[in-house]
């Protein structure tokens, strides 16, 4: 479920991506071979970003997404995540979130990340630049006002 709210982040379309996920998964055990649990945590993870990436296609079409400012309301949806780092991937644009998810945190390259998304490899490199120029505002921003209000 943590794989798929850092894509979709939406709750609703995370259980439908982790539905989705757990049949894949389910479909291909018979081809599965069974090393230790790190790997095999780490095979499903890889299915369910996949899966949320295809969900993410299918219903956003790549289209242009306006940042909208981080409310309460979406705090109150994760409240699961109190992690400040989560908070900020959730004003990222969607796909800076996707190509940071995938590079900083389940570790494809570029080039993995431009195949799978259908982009070009710059593109990919481009948008991890603007996700970390976000990230790093944010960052800023929290520990300004820690630094005001501590």
């Amino acid at each position: 479920m943590t794989v798929a709210l850092r894509y979709v982040v939406d709750r609703s379309a995370a259980r439908d991506v982790l539905q989705e996920s757990y049949i894949r998964i389910y479909k291909q055990l018979p081809r599965f071979q069974y090393e230790n649990e790190a790997a095999t945590m780490a095979w499903m993870r890889r299915i369910t970003s996949r899966e949320a990436i295809r969900w993410i296609k299918k219903q956003q079409r790549w289209q242009a997404i306006d940042i909208q400012p981080f409310s309460e309301q979406v705090s109150s949806v994760h409240s699961i995540f109190k992690d400040e780092m989560y908070q900020c991937l959730l004003i990222l644009p969607t796909n800076q979130r996707l190509v940071f998810n995938m590079y900083a945190i389940e570790g494809y390259s570029h080039k993995e990340i431009a195949e799978k998304l259908e982009i070009a490899e710059s593109s990919s490199r481009s948008l991890l630049t603007r996700a970390r120029k976000k990230l790093a505002q944010q960052i800023n921003k929290a520990k300004t006002y820690e630094k005001l209000n501590g």
